[in-house]
């Protein structure tokens, strides 16, 4: 049996590709079976502006967990351009 971590790590595996395609990563800080903190990563080479929006980035992730395992965490994103 799987931990919910590697559940969520296999369940991002689709949006990764997007993801590094546009330079940046998403990496799982936590995750319990009611919390998933992810941050997202990049560089100088990232393309920022063609990542979404953090709040519908949040909103993606969470449909994406319902979708592949079938529950419903509350989801935050550490975002850096929420920090600018």
């Amino acid at each position: 049996m799987s931990s919910i971590r590697e559940d969520v790590e296999r369940a991002l595996d689709g949006l990764r590709q997007g993801f590094q395609a546009d330079g940046a990563d998403l990496t799982v800080e936590e995750a319990t079976e009611s919390q998933v903190t992810l941050r997202l990563v990049g560089g100088e080479e990232t393309c920022w502006e063609c990542i979404v929006a953090p709040g519908q980035l949040r909103d993606v992730v969470g449909s994406v967990l319902h979708e592949t395992i079938g529950s419903r965490p509350s989801v935050q994103v550490i975002d850096p351009r929420s920090d600018q």
